[in-house]
């Protein structure tokens, strides 16, 4: 059964290849967990299990059937909405509000400005000293020279500041106003650098998670755009990116060798775990899951923890593990932390839910035209099967906002305000 997840999306990663004549966003996202799916392999070959977050050890390894053709028909209806979007047969992107846009765009950039002042005093001091203790002090809660700063800010900056998580919208926003919007360069650069808000705010604690989840969407938005990127565009691109790229790089390395060097096998073993845990540890799920405990503050966080005032944080997560009778913080895809909160009925229901949201937004097939609401939803909805590959990233109240922005663009966009008039390539 092993073998079964990586030959299955290696062919399905091939075949819409093939379909859309390149490299496309759903080319990406199966190629991701056709990668995993190998590492998952190297894992059981090299016997690496009962470590790194991996739930089996090599006695009880259960990889049967039914979890396997779930896992592998489940993620590709997740993902099918999106190879729907052909990046060769979309000619523009436009908005029917160019200032609402625009003002969405400033608001991204303040946020952005207000994370560089809370930051800019620490950041260099914590990355000089030991990332390693930085990070045991974040889960032992220890507050961040950020955090602390915060909390002497007026009321309406601390409330804004959630909005932090909502930077990410900077990176398709990028792309539009650099390939079909009519603003000058600076206006982009500054929407990139409003983008890098979220990693820079993650190195408070020594996080790797936010720099992975920045990298795999700029990458998503980048398969995207290349086709409207004139040659210039392309070389700036690189000229920015590339630094930062191999700065992020190193930050990484650092960050993971602080933590996981006096594992056995060191940084690079523990690494191999991390990325090739999901199948095995959804099968698992499926095993051993005790689902007479059903929970959805992961589903709907801001509902959580407004209403029921329940956070999906480490000590909520300490009692979920011991109703379950194993750890719970580890990588299972998105599906197998949905499953595990809704049980695998519930999954399947959420995937649908999910599937349909995607269709209908989406439309039809080789769209030529999107509104920049539209690419707003697509860049929010792509991060679940895209970072999906570990876990489910919008689980936080944080990200609910993020989404409730896009949901208010792409509402919006679909309506001509008399303030604004229609700008398209």
């Amino acid at each position: 059964m092993i073998l079964v997840p990586f030959i299955y999306f290696s062919l399905l990663t091939y075949y819409w290849w093939k379909r859309h004549e390149g490299f496309d966003v759903c080319v990406y996202m199966s190629g991701l967990y056709a990668l995993t799916s190998l590492l998952a392999i190297i894992i059981v070959a090299n016997n690496l299990l009962e470590d790194g977050g991996i739930l089996f050890d090599s006695f009880d390894l259960e990889l049967n059937i039914v979890p396997t053709v779930s896992y592998c028909v489940l993620l590709t209806i997740g993902m099918f909405p999106f190879s729907m979007i052909y990046k060769k047969d979309l000619k523009s992107i436009y908005t029917n509000n160019p200032l609402i846009l625009d003002t969405f765009s400033c608001f991204l950039i303040f946020i952005a400005l207000l994370n560089l002042y809370l930051v800019a005093d620490s950041t260099l001091e914590i990355l000089s000293g030991d990332l390693s203790t930085v990070r045991a002090d974040h889960y032992e809660g220890i507050e961040s020279p950020a955090q602390i700063k915060a909390e002497n800010m007026p009321y309406i900056f601390r409330f804004l500041y959630y909005f932090n998580t909502s930077t990410l919208l900077a990176i398709p926003l990028f792309f539009y106003y650099l390939c079909f919007g009519q603003r000058p360069w600076w206006f982009a650069l500054l929407l990139f650098f409003s983008s890098l808000s979220m990693p820079i705010a993650g190195i408070q604690s020594a996080d790797r998670t936010e720099i992975v989840l920045y990298g795999m969407m700029f990458i998503t938005c980048l398969i995207l755009f290349r086709p409207h990127l004139s040659r210039k565009v392309k070389t700036m691109l690189k000229i920015v990116s590339i630094p930062i790229a191999i700065a992020a790089i190193v930050y990484f390395v650092v960050v993971s060798d602080a933590r996981f060097s006096k594992r056995d096998g060191g940084a690079a073993t523990s690494a191999l775990q991390y990325a090739g845990q999901g199948y095995l540890n959804f099968c698992f799920f499926w095993e051993k899951a005790n689902t007479d405990y059903i929970t959805a503050e992961r589903e709907f966080p801001l509902i959580s923890h407004y209403v029921f005032k329940i956070d999906n944080d480490d000590h909520r997560r300490s009692v979920r593990s011991g109703q379950q009778g194993f750890f719970m913080s580890v990588f299972a895809t998105y599906l197998g932390d949905i499953m595990l909160d809704l049980t695998p009925f519930g999954m399947i229901l959420w995937l649908v839910v999910f599937f349909l949201i995607t269709i209908i937004i989406f439309k039809w097939p080789h769209r030529k035209e999107l509104t920049t609401g539209e690419l707003l939803m697509f860049f929010v909805l792509s991060i679940i099967p895209v970072f999906g590959i570990f876990y489910y990233r919008l689980m936080s109240y944080t990200y609910t906002f993020m989404a409730i922005l896009a949901v208010f663009l792409y509402i919006t966009d679909r309506y001509k305000f008399i303030i604004s008039k229609k700008e398209q390539s």
